[in-house]
Protein backbone atom coordinates (compact mmCIF):
# COMPACT_ATOMS: atom_id res chain seq x y z
CA UNK A 1 0.00 0.00 0.00
CA UNK A 2 2.91 2.34 1.07
CA UNK A 3 3.74 2.62 -3.04
CA UNK A 4 0.23 3.37 -4.06
CA UNK A 5 -0.06 6.22 -1.57
CA UNK A 6 3.42 7.55 -2.55
CA UNK A 7 2.00 7.71 -5.94
CA UNK A 8 -1.10 9.33 -4.74
CA UNK A 9 0.93 12.11 -2.46
CA UNK A 10 3.39 12.36 -5.64
CA UNK A 11 0.49 13.09 -7.90
CA UNK A 12 -1.14 15.78 -5.24
CA UNK A 13 2.13 17.39 -4.98
CA UNK A 14 2.34 17.78 -8.94
CA UNK A 15 -1.10 19.04 -9.50
CA UNK A 16 -0.21 21.25 -6.87
CA UNK A 17 2.93 22.98 -8.38
CA UNK A 18 1.30 23.32 -11.85
CA UNK A 19 -1.83 25.62 -9.70
CA UNK A 20 1.05 27.65 -8.84
CA UNK A 21 2.92 27.61 -11.56
CA UNK A 22 -0.18 28.85 -13.59
CA UNK A 23 -1.46 31.27 -11.09
CA UNK A 24 2.15 33.01 -10.56
CA UNK A 25 2.11 33.18 -14.81
CA UNK A 26 -1.26 34.74 -14.56
CA UNK A 27 -0.54 37.34 -11.64
CA UNK A 28 2.44 38.42 -13.51
CA UNK A 29 0.75 38.44 -16.63
CA UNK A 30 -2.44 40.99 -14.58
CA UNK A 31 1.61 42.73 -13.39
CA UNK A 32 2.44 43.26 -16.66
CA UNK A 33 -0.53 44.90 -17.83
CA UNK A 34 -0.70 47.28 -14.67
CA UNK A 35 3.01 48.51 -15.02
CA UNK A 36 2.97 48.56 -18.88
CA UNK A 37 -0.05 51.17 -18.76
CA UNK A 38 0.78 54.75 -20.28
CA UNK A 39 1.49 57.54 -17.58
CA UNK A 40 -1.50 60.15 -17.18
CA UNK A 41 0.08 63.02 -18.89
CA UNK A 42 -1.21 66.02 -17.01
CA UNK A 43 -0.29 69.79 -17.26
CA UNK A 44 0.45 71.78 -14.29
CA UNK A 45 0.47 75.73 -14.65
CA UNK A 46 2.05 78.23 -12.63
CA UNK A 47 -0.40 78.91 -9.71
CA UNK A 48 1.32 77.98 -6.66
CA UNK A 49 -1.90 75.35 -4.74
CA UNK A 50 -1.28 73.08 -8.42
CA UNK A 51 2.40 72.24 -7.11
CA UNK A 52 1.16 70.09 -4.70
CA UNK A 53 1.63 67.70 -7.55
CA UNK A 54 5.25 68.65 -7.11
CA UNK A 55 5.02 66.96 -3.54
CA UNK A 56 2.69 64.52 -4.60
CA UNK A 57 5.70 63.49 -7.04
CA UNK A 58 9.24 64.10 -5.45
CA UNK A 59 7.73 62.77 -2.02
CA UNK A 60 6.58 59.54 -3.47
CA UNK A 61 2.90 59.82 -2.78
CA UNK A 62 1.78 59.25 -6.45
CA UNK A 63 3.86 56.04 -5.99
CA UNK A 64 2.76 54.67 -2.70
CA UNK A 65 -0.82 54.87 -4.43
CA UNK A 66 0.28 52.65 -7.27
CA UNK A 67 -0.22 55.46 -9.99
CA UNK A 68 2.25 56.59 -13.04
CA UNK A 69 1.89 60.12 -13.63
CA UNK A 70 3.94 62.88 -16.10
CA UNK A 71 3.61 66.03 -15.16
CA UNK A 72 4.20 69.38 -17.95
CA UNK A 73 4.94 72.51 -16.42
CA UNK A 74 3.60 75.13 -18.50
CA UNK A 75 4.16 79.00 -17.74
CA UNK A 76 1.13 80.40 -19.94
CA UNK A 77 -1.89 79.45 -19.00
CA UNK A 78 -3.80 79.62 -22.12
CA UNK A 79 -1.42 77.31 -23.66
CA UNK A 80 -1.98 74.71 -20.95
CA UNK A 81 -5.92 74.85 -21.57
CA UNK A 82 -5.53 75.11 -25.59
CA UNK A 83 -2.87 71.76 -25.10
CA UNK A 84 -5.64 70.06 -23.05
CA UNK A 85 -8.10 70.73 -25.40
CA UNK A 86 -6.14 69.52 -28.74
CA UNK A 87 -5.18 66.19 -26.30
CA UNK A 88 -1.85 67.09 -25.49
CA UNK A 89 -2.75 65.77 -21.48
CA UNK A 90 -5.16 63.72 -20.24
CA UNK A 91 -6.10 66.01 -17.12
CA UNK A 92 -5.14 69.67 -15.95
CA UNK A 93 -5.53 72.07 -13.23
CA UNK A 94 -8.28 74.05 -14.21
CA UNK A 95 -9.88 77.24 -13.48
CA UNK A 96 -13.81 76.65 -13.21
CA UNK A 97 -15.23 78.35 -15.46
CA UNK A 98 -12.59 77.54 -18.42
CA UNK A 99 -14.21 73.94 -17.92
CA UNK A 100 -17.82 74.80 -18.54
CA UNK A 101 -16.58 77.01 -22.00
CA UNK A 102 -14.68 73.62 -23.17
CA UNK A 103 -17.68 72.00 -22.39
CA UNK A 104 -19.81 74.13 -24.75
CA UNK A 105 -17.25 73.27 -27.45
CA UNK A 106 -17.77 69.55 -27.41
CA UNK A 107 -14.38 68.74 -24.74
CA UNK A 108 -16.21 66.16 -22.74
CA UNK A 109 -14.17 66.53 -19.43
CA UNK A 110 -15.03 65.47 -15.83
CA UNK A 111 -14.36 67.73 -12.54
CA UNK A 112 -13.36 65.39 -10.06
CA UNK A 113 -12.29 67.59 -6.94
CA UNK A 114 -11.68 71.11 -6.15
CA UNK A 115 -8.00 72.49 -5.51
CA UNK A 116 -8.58 75.68 -4.04
CA UNK A 117 -10.29 79.15 -4.54
CA UNK A 118 -8.65 82.32 -4.57
CA UNK A 119 -8.32 84.98 -1.96
CA UNK A 120 -5.42 87.81 -3.17
CA UNK A 121 -3.68 85.72 -5.09
CA UNK A 122 -5.46 87.24 -7.82
CA UNK A 123 -5.67 90.68 -8.30
CA UNK A 124 -5.84 93.22 -10.84
CA UNK A 125 -3.21 95.87 -10.74
CA UNK A 126 -3.12 98.85 -12.13
CA UNK A 127 -1.44 102.43 -12.48
CA UNK A 128 -4.08 104.11 -11.67
CA UNK A 129 -5.70 104.88 -8.11
CA UNK A 130 -8.73 102.89 -8.09
CA UNK A 131 -10.61 100.60 -10.29
CA UNK A 132 -13.17 103.45 -10.91
CA UNK A 133 -10.74 105.40 -13.04
CA UNK A 134 -10.06 102.69 -15.65
CA UNK A 135 -13.54 103.72 -17.44
CA UNK A 136 -12.47 104.43 -20.98
CA UNK A 137 -8.78 102.47 -20.45
CA UNK A 138 -7.50 99.50 -21.62
CA UNK A 139 -7.58 97.10 -19.36
CA UNK A 140 -5.61 93.37 -19.75
CA UNK A 141 -7.11 90.20 -18.93
CA UNK A 142 -5.56 86.79 -20.19
CA UNK A 143 -7.71 85.66 -22.90
CA UNK A 144 -11.00 87.01 -24.21
CA UNK A 145 -14.15 85.28 -22.43
CA UNK A 146 -11.77 83.19 -20.25
CA UNK A 147 -12.29 83.41 -16.29
CA UNK A 148 -9.60 86.26 -16.34
CA UNK A 149 -12.42 88.51 -18.17
CA UNK A 150 -15.25 87.15 -16.32
CA UNK A 151 -13.28 88.06 -13.21
CA UNK A 152 -12.25 91.19 -14.81
CA UNK A 153 -16.15 92.13 -15.42
CA UNK A 154 -17.56 90.83 -12.25
CA UNK A 155 -15.07 93.22 -10.42
CA UNK A 156 -16.23 96.83 -12.94
CA UNK A 157 -19.85 95.48 -11.80
CA UNK A 158 -18.47 95.67 -8.80
CA UNK A 159 -17.95 99.60 -8.75
CA UNK A 160 -20.56 100.74 -11.46
CA UNK A 161 -18.83 99.92 -14.38
CA UNK A 162 -19.83 97.54 -17.64
CA UNK A 163 -17.96 96.09 -20.26
CA UNK A 164 -18.81 99.22 -22.61
CA UNK A 165 -17.10 101.53 -20.87
CA UNK A 166 -13.48 99.83 -21.22
CA UNK A 167 -11.19 98.56 -23.87
CA UNK A 168 -10.06 94.60 -23.65
CA UNK A 169 -6.44 93.82 -24.18
CA UNK A 170 -5.60 90.05 -24.36
CA UNK A 171 -2.27 89.97 -21.77
CA UNK A 172 -0.65 86.80 -20.42
CA UNK A 173 -0.22 87.38 -16.69
CA UNK A 174 2.77 87.03 -16.73
CA UNK A 175 3.18 90.33 -19.17
CA UNK A 176 0.55 92.22 -17.31
CA UNK A 177 3.34 94.27 -15.16
CA UNK A 178 5.64 94.87 -18.60
CA UNK A 179 2.36 96.19 -20.48
CA UNK A 180 1.61 98.71 -17.58
CA UNK A 181 5.17 99.91 -17.33
CA UNK A 182 4.56 100.36 -21.59
CA UNK A 183 1.75 102.28 -20.80
CA UNK A 184 0.11 99.71 -23.29
CA UNK A 185 -2.81 99.10 -20.13
CA UNK A 186 -3.80 101.06 -17.69
CA UNK A 187 -4.91 98.18 -15.42
CA UNK A 188 -5.14 94.25 -16.00
CA UNK A 189 -5.56 91.01 -14.37
CA UNK A 190 -2.14 89.03 -12.86
CA UNK A 191 -1.84 86.94 -9.71
CA UNK A 192 0.95 85.06 -7.96
CA UNK A 193 3.84 84.98 -8.32
CA UNK A 194 2.75 87.98 -10.68
CA UNK A 195 2.13 90.38 -8.67
CA UNK A 196 4.71 90.82 -6.70
CA UNK A 197 6.44 91.95 -9.67
CA UNK A 198 4.15 94.51 -10.94
CA UNK A 199 4.20 95.68 -6.61
CA UNK A 200 8.12 96.56 -6.83
CA UNK A 201 7.29 98.41 -10.14
CA UNK A 202 5.16 101.01 -8.06
CA UNK A 203 1.57 99.65 -9.21
CA UNK A 204 -1.29 99.40 -7.11
CA UNK A 205 -4.00 96.51 -6.15
CA UNK A 206 -7.48 97.69 -7.34
CA UNK A 207 -9.56 94.31 -6.51
CA UNK A 208 -8.92 90.88 -5.21
CA UNK A 209 -10.10 87.43 -6.08
CA UNK A 210 -12.26 87.64 -2.61
CA UNK A 211 -14.16 90.68 -4.47
CA UNK A 212 -15.85 88.11 -6.40
CA UNK A 213 -16.58 85.49 -4.38
CA UNK A 214 -16.99 81.81 -6.57
CA UNK A 215 -15.66 83.15 -9.60
CA UNK A 216 -11.94 82.11 -9.52
CA UNK A 217 -11.86 78.45 -7.93
CA UNK A 218 -8.85 76.07 -9.16
CA UNK A 219 -10.33 72.45 -10.08
CA UNK A 220 -8.66 68.87 -11.22
CA UNK A 221 -10.14 67.78 -14.54
CA UNK A 222 -9.15 65.17 -16.80
CA UNK A 223 -10.80 63.90 -19.89
CA UNK A 224 -14.48 62.13 -19.62
CA UNK A 225 -12.65 59.00 -21.43
CA UNK A 226 -9.63 58.74 -19.11
CA UNK A 227 -12.18 58.94 -16.14
CA UNK A 228 -14.48 55.90 -17.44
CA UNK A 229 -11.75 53.84 -18.91
CA UNK A 230 -8.99 54.56 -15.81
CA UNK A 231 -11.07 55.13 -12.97
CA UNK A 232 -8.77 53.84 -9.95
CA UNK A 233 -5.56 55.70 -11.85
CA UNK A 234 -8.03 59.17 -11.30
CA UNK A 235 -9.29 58.26 -7.73
CA UNK A 236 -5.17 57.58 -6.64
CA UNK A 237 -4.07 60.93 -8.26
CA UNK A 238 -6.71 62.48 -6.05
CA UNK A 239 -5.85 60.70 -3.48
CA UNK A 240 -1.73 61.50 -3.67
CA UNK A 241 -3.33 65.28 -4.20
CA UNK A 242 -4.92 65.46 -0.43
CA UNK A 243 -1.92 63.36 1.05
CA UNK A 244 0.26 65.92 -0.28
CA UNK A 245 -1.70 69.18 0.58
CA UNK A 246 -1.89 67.04 4.28
CA UNK A 247 2.12 66.77 4.27
CA UNK A 248 2.55 70.91 3.17
CA UNK A 249 0.03 71.65 6.16
CA UNK A 250 2.73 69.49 8.38
CA UNK A 251 6.10 70.33 6.57
CA UNK A 252 5.93 73.48 5.19
CA UNK A 253 9.22 75.02 4.69
CA UNK A 254 10.41 71.56 3.20
CA UNK A 255 7.80 71.40 0.84
CA UNK A 256 8.05 75.23 -0.57
CA UNK A 257 11.33 74.54 -1.41
CA UNK A 258 11.03 71.37 -3.29
CA UNK A 259 8.38 73.47 -5.24
CA UNK A 260 10.75 76.14 -5.78
CA UNK A 261 13.35 73.67 -6.91
CA UNK A 262 10.76 71.85 -9.23
CA UNK A 263 9.29 74.49 -10.97
CA UNK A 264 12.17 77.39 -10.72
CA UNK A 265 9.87 79.89 -8.87
CA UNK A 266 11.43 81.61 -6.07
CA UNK A 267 10.13 80.85 -2.59
CA UNK A 268 8.92 84.12 -1.40
CA UNK A 269 5.84 84.31 -4.69
CA UNK A 270 5.22 80.67 -4.33
CA UNK A 271 4.67 81.23 -0.20
CA UNK A 272 2.79 84.38 -1.54
CA UNK A 273 0.60 82.40 -3.61
CA UNK A 274 0.12 79.61 -1.01
CA UNK A 275 -1.08 82.26 1.41
CA UNK A 276 -3.62 83.76 -0.65
CA UNK A 277 -5.34 80.84 -1.85
CA UNK A 278 -7.91 78.70 0.63
CA UNK A 279 -6.43 75.22 -0.05
CA UNK A 280 -9.71 73.01 -0.05
CA UNK A 281 -9.39 69.49 1.76
CA UNK A 282 -11.69 65.89 1.24
CA UNK A 283 -14.22 67.31 3.88
CA UNK A 284 -14.59 70.75 1.96
CA UNK A 285 -14.99 68.87 -1.12
CA UNK A 286 -17.67 66.28 0.02
CA UNK A 287 -19.50 69.07 2.64
CA UNK A 288 -19.32 72.29 -0.19
CA UNK A 289 -18.01 71.98 -3.75
CA UNK A 290 -19.31 68.38 -4.60
CA UNK A 291 -22.64 69.43 -3.06
CA UNK A 292 -25.67 69.88 -5.10
CA UNK A 293 -28.71 70.89 -2.58
CA UNK A 294 -26.43 73.77 -1.17
CA UNK A 295 -27.69 77.20 -2.64
CA UNK A 296 -24.32 78.90 -2.27
CA UNK A 297 -21.04 79.75 -4.68
CA UNK A 298 -18.86 77.09 -2.50
CA UNK A 299 -20.56 74.72 -4.62
CA UNK A 300 -19.42 73.97 -7.96
CA UNK A 301 -22.96 73.28 -8.81
CA UNK A 302 -24.74 76.33 -7.71
CA UNK A 303 -21.45 78.36 -9.26
CA UNK A 304 -21.36 76.58 -12.42
CA UNK A 305 -24.72 77.66 -13.21
CA UNK A 306 -24.25 80.98 -12.42
CA UNK A 307 -21.00 81.39 -14.68
CA UNK A 308 -23.03 79.64 -17.54
CA UNK A 309 -25.70 82.25 -16.99
CA UNK A 310 -22.86 84.48 -17.76
CA UNK A 311 -21.09 82.80 -20.99
CA UNK A 312 -24.50 82.44 -22.37
CA UNK A 313 -25.67 86.07 -22.23
CA UNK A 314 -22.75 87.11 -24.01
CA UNK A 315 -23.13 84.19 -26.81
CA UNK A 316 -19.86 82.50 -25.50
CA UNK A 317 -21.71 79.11 -25.54
CA UNK A 318 -25.30 78.19 -27.31
CA UNK A 319 -26.76 76.46 -24.89
CA UNK A 320 -26.66 75.93 -21.35
CA UNK A 321 -24.50 73.07 -20.32
CA UNK A 322 -25.78 69.98 -17.88
CA UNK A 323 -23.46 70.83 -15.05
CA UNK A 324 -24.25 67.73 -13.15
CA UNK A 325 -22.61 66.04 -16.50
CA UNK A 326 -19.49 67.98 -15.88
CA UNK A 327 -19.15 67.15 -12.19
CA UNK A 328 -17.89 64.07 -11.11
CA UNK A 329 -18.64 63.65 -7.25
CA UNK A 330 -17.69 59.85 -6.65
CA UNK A 331 -14.32 59.44 -6.01
CA UNK A 332 -14.25 62.02 -3.64
CA UNK A 333 -17.53 60.36 -1.90
CA UNK A 334 -15.27 56.78 -2.21
CA UNK A 335 -11.90 58.57 -0.67
CA UNK A 336 -14.34 59.69 2.25
CA UNK A 337 -15.73 56.68 2.87
CA UNK A 338 -12.37 55.01 2.87
CA UNK A 339 -11.09 57.42 5.54
CA UNK A 340 -14.22 56.90 7.86
CA UNK A 341 -13.84 53.42 7.82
Amino acid sequence: MRPKQLDRKLHIFLVFSIIVIVFSNSFSLIYAQISSEKPIRFSVNVWAPNFLAYIAQEKGYFEKNNVNVNLTLIQDYSDAVRDYANGKHDGMFVVYSDVIVQDSEGIDTKVVYNIDTSYDADAIIGSVNNLTEVMGKKVGVEGINSFSHYFMLKSLENVGLSEANVEFVNIPAQNISDALKKSEIDAGHTYNPYISDSLKNGFKILSIGANAPGVITTVLAFHSDIVKQRPLDVQNIIKSLIEAKEDYDKNREQDIEIMSVSTGINKTDIINGMDGAKLLDLDYNTQFSMNKELNTTASLYNSGKSIAKFYAERGVITEYPDIEDIIEPKFVNELLMEKNQ
